[in-house]
């Protein structure tokens, strides 16, 4: 067995660059399937009515995936391993967002008196710090997808040319996503917000732009030939 394992930690940059796509591709498949699952699931299982932000999944059936998503995701974004160390720095702490994010749940008037999350704090407190980290982890992803993946070296490909405007879409995406969203927060009233489910489409757009850039970040499409 360690054999095994001293010759697979021993093989070719080839297939570790494969391994770096693969990573990569998964982390966009997951944000783009985010959202999905998670309506998907709580109308299907728990026949519960569509949920006006992502974070409030959190108080129903679909918990325990929205959180080990939200742990994967982030655990991955901390352990890629970028080109530059800017690359690895901004992973690792929109890694960390993901991670508190996950940890802190969001406000729910319903439970505003009981104590929620690992570190049982109550909602309105807990949400602060949820809140905080979102806003981080927004737009880290926007940043790394509008300046870190658009990178150009000498020997770029025109395949490369095109996934440089695709980063800088998806990054543009995230951030409109973003402040739409705290224009909403600020200015419609939880009836508003309920109705509309105008947090949740911001939220999914913007998922599905950070899914799209590290997609294509994987050359899972505009591969260079």
């Amino acid at each position: 067995m360690i054999s095994g394992i001293i010759k697979y930690l021993h093989k070719g940059n080839k297939d570790i660059v494969i391994s770096y796509k693969a990573l990569r591709r998964l982390i966009g498949f997951l944000g783009m399937l985010l959202p999905i699952i998670l309506i998907l699931g709580g109308w299907l299982f728990a026949k519960d009515p569509i949920q006006q932000s992502i974070s409030l999944y959190y108080y129903s059936n679909m918990r325990d995936f929205l959180v080990g998503t939200l742990f994967v995701v982030a655990l991955f974004l901390m352990t890629y391993k970028g080109t530059f160390t800017i690359d690895n720095i901004v992973a690792t702490i929109t890694g960390i967002a993901g991670l508190c994010v996950a940890i802190f749940p969001c406000f729910n008037e319903l439970y505003e008196t009981q104590r929620v999350g690992i570190f049982q704090m109550y909602p309105d407190k807990s949400n602060i710090i949820h809140l905080t980290f979102a806003s981080i982890f927004f737009i880290l992803l926007a940043i790394n997808s509008i300046f870190l993946f658009t990178r150009k070296s000498s020997g770029d490909k025109p395949q490369k040319l095109i996934r440089n405007k695709i980063y800088i879409i998806c990054g543009i995406i995230i951030l409109a996503c973003f402040l739409g969203l705290i224009i909403c927060m600020l200015t419609l009233s939880q009836e508003q917000k309920f109705n509309t489910k105008i947090i949740l489409i911001l939220e999914a757009i913007a998922l599905w732009a950070f899914g799209v850039s590290w997609l294509v970040k994987g050359e899972t499409i505009f591969t260079d030939k």
